[in-house]
């Protein structure tokens, strides 16, 4: 779970991966820049312009005309799926990509997805263009999504995207090795008037799950050649129950065993495990998007989501057993409850990042300065839970407990130049190069007392001083990118190696 350390230094020139970028590409570059402002908002139901600015650093380039399969998802297509959050709507629009329905313990927490059947790790998330940071949350249970810590897409509020960019093939040559899969690039809305109101109310048919979701989005105008547009959003989705009968607590043999646990009266009865299920989940999130132009042709922008999220999920069902006390005076069997209890572990979550930076033309170049902080911060608890070896020793055990902290940071600085040249080929040839440094970090911090000694808090024991863990690396890497109607080649540096280095060759023929 924690992050090496690495930190590397570099003085070989950029002039000598110009020369390599003619024979080849490398891997390990960063976020690709964009040239060109998105396309702008689109209203519901009016016909999504086809520029995109997803795996090139061409200005201009259409849909049809990118070299990489790229599949454009409006506002409009998103809202009429009926989904309220961001991932659900997306696995119901782009075929390759797979929501997992829930996980087990903390994963069904932070819902992951994976893109052409790859770890949600190779899926390189972005916004306006920018590299999203990742969740705190490792999924570490077996599972298709083990190891999982992707960005989490349910802090974006659905209400402040004006369309999504879907790459749907590796790129990592152009981005790095978290793009294996692909890259998701959420472009924001930037109206400087008008706005939107949404309502959603629904659930399952067998009354699990009710959902209830509000959001609003607006525009403001605060100078003649700026915008500012805001969102909010408030959802709420209730616990789902996909188990089936516990054996234990219909089996009339079992009785003297698990004493008073198939009473009929209990809640849920005969369905007392409840760990097949949706969570219950509580989100509240706001979001920004804002812009305005300098003098010297210079424009300003900046971007950011603050979430915050609290969400339960069940655990195996404890019959009473499973927290006995024998009195040292009436030698007796006490319970800790005597119809058993039904732990949750609890994710109580902040999530933001701002991304601020300045873009213009100098020289006849494009250049784009950008710098974004992340971060994810996760308490972790149980609760209705017992620690039965602490019971059985001393007669007491607390019932809620504080398993310690997930947090991670990243912190990404950018800048970016590109410029179109004319060879006497068909169309101009793009050159494009700059550089990016990365600092990430991440913590785990140790829980209460109780939730780590004996045997723990059950089913998810805490974190003792000794698993406490503060780790960080620093990516640094440079790259060269060459377009044109017939060629496409780039080059960039790895962030583990010590000058610069042609890692993989990417040749291709575009219509």
């Amino acid at each position: 779970m924690s992050l090496s350390s690495i930190k590397t230094r570099r003085s070989a020139p950029i002039a000598a991966a110009v020369a390599l970028a003619i024979v080849a590409s490398a891997a390990q570059a960063q976020q690709a820049p964009t040239t060109t402002a998105a396309p702008e908002s689109t209203a519901p139901g009016s016909t999504l312009q086809e520029v995109i600015v997803t795996g090139t650093r061409q200005a201009g380039l259409e849909a049809a005309e990118s070299p990489a399969p790229i599949q454009i998802v409006s506002s409009a297509e998103l809202a009429a799926t009926g989904k309220s959050d961001v991932i659900a709507a997306l696995s119901a629009l782009v075929p390759s990509f797979v929501m997992q329905a829930f996980g087990s313990d903390m994963e069904n927490q932070t819902i992951q997805a994976k893109l052409r059947g790859l770890s949600p790790n190779h899926v390189l998330i972005l916004v306006n263009g920018k590299r999203r940071h990742t969740t705190a949350n490792l999924a570490v249970d077996q599972s298709p999504f083990q190891g999982g810590a992707g960005a989490d897409l349910s802090f974006i509020p659905m209400a402040a995207i004006d369309h999504i960019e879907v790459l749907t093939e590796g790129a990592a040559a152009q981005y790095g090795s978290d793009a294996i899969a692909g890259v998701i690039n959420i472009i924001l809305k930037k109206n400087s008037s008008g706005g939107t109101a949404n309502a959603l109310y629904g659930g399952y048919f067998d009354g699990g799950g009710e959902t209830t979701d509000l959001s609003g989005n607006v525009g403001f105008a605060p100078l003649d050649n700026g915008y500012f547009n805001v969102t909010a959003e408030a959802k709420n989705h209730g616990h789902s129950q996909r188990g089936d009968i516990d054996p234990r607590v219909v089996d009339p043999t079992l009785l003297a065993t698990y004493p008073d646990s198939n009473e009929p009266y209990l809640s849920g009865y005969p369905y007392l495990n409840r760990i097949q299920g949706d969570a219950e989940s509580h989100l509240k999130l706001a979001s920004y998007n804002a812009g305005f132009d300098l003098p010297a042709d210079i424009q300003f922008y900046s971007f950011g989501t603050y979430g915050f999220k609290e969400a339960n999920s069940y655990e195996n069902y404890r019959p009473p057993t499973k927290a006995e006390y024998v009195d040292p005076v009436t030698m007796e069997t006490e319970y800790a409850d005597p119809y058993g209890y039904n732990p949750q572990e609890q994710l109580i979550e902040e999530d933001f990042q701002v991304t601020s930076g300045f873009k213009g033309v100098i020289a006849t170049w494009n250049w784009d300065l950008a710098s974004a902080y992340g971060e994810d911060h996760d308490v972790v608890n149980t609760i209705d839970a017992a620690n039965n070896s602490l019971y059985a020793a001393v007669g007491a055990t607390p019932v809620n407990f504080h398993d310690g902290n997930f947090i991670t940071t990243q912190w990404t600085t950018t800048l970016d130049l590109s410029r179109d040249f004319d060879v006497g080929l068909a169309g101009p040839l793009n050159v494009a190069y700059g550089g990016e440094f990365r600092h990430e970090t991440f913590q785990i911090t140790p829980g209460d007392l109780g939730s780590y000694t004996y045997s723990g808090a059950a089913s998810f024991e805490g974190y003792s001083p000794g698993n406490a863990t503060d780790h960080g690396r620093e990516n640094e890497a440079v790259y060269v990118d060459l377009a044109g109607v017939r060629l496409r080649v780039c080059a960039s540096t790895r962030p583990d190696v010590t000058s610069i280095t042609v890692t993989s060759a990417m040749l291709r023929l575009v219509n």
